[in-house]
């Protein structure tokens, strides 16, 4: 039998409280998106000139960062979500996008702090599910792998800033 002739089956994502038919509630991700502050503020109340200079190994990584259209694939294909035992791959994603930005960089240690908790970065398990799952091929593992690093830097000596 072809392939393309197998049935095709519909269901609703399982990882978030279904509403109606196909239609699912994802307020839980954009809740952790306000959790870790995924926006530089700027009230845009005058001119802030040329932006600042960026690597372009940088700019082509926030990119892909910006890529992210919130649909939620990443985290349905993660087995660490749900139940909130974990804030999953896409808030990760936001912060790494925020924090590599020289503007973010002045809000990284709250952003850092917000994914440090008992359901943060600690909590996945490296399946790498995420990345295979994500249909803008954004580099989840990445950007775990780099807060994660960046979270320990700041545990470690992030009270010497105080």
């Amino acid at each position: 039998m072809d392939q393309l002739e197998l049935p095709i089956t519909l269901e609703p994502m399982q990882k978030f409280p279904n509403v109606r038919d196909l239609v699912v509630d994802r307020s839980e991700m954009f809740e952790h998106l306000k959790r870790v502050h995924a926006w530089i503020e700027l009230d845009g109340s005058y001119d802030l000139g040329p932006g600042p200079r960026m690597s372009q190994d940088d700019v082509a990584e926030r990119y892909s960062y910006s890529r992210c259209m919130t649909c939620g694939c990443c985290l349905e294909a993660c087995p660490q979500y749900g139940d909130g035992n974990y804030i999953g791959p896409q808030a990760i994603a936001q912060v790494r996008y925020q924090n590599m930005h020289p503007s973010g960089k002045m809000t990284r240690d709250a952003r850092l702090e917000a994914i440090m908790g008992e359901d943060g970065i600690t909590a996945c398990g490296n399946a790498q599910n995420c990345v295979r799952a994500c249909p803008m091929s954004i580099p989840l593992t990445k950007a775990i792998y780099e807060e994660n690093r960046e979270t320990v830097v700041h545990g470690l000596f992030g009270w010497l800033k105080r």
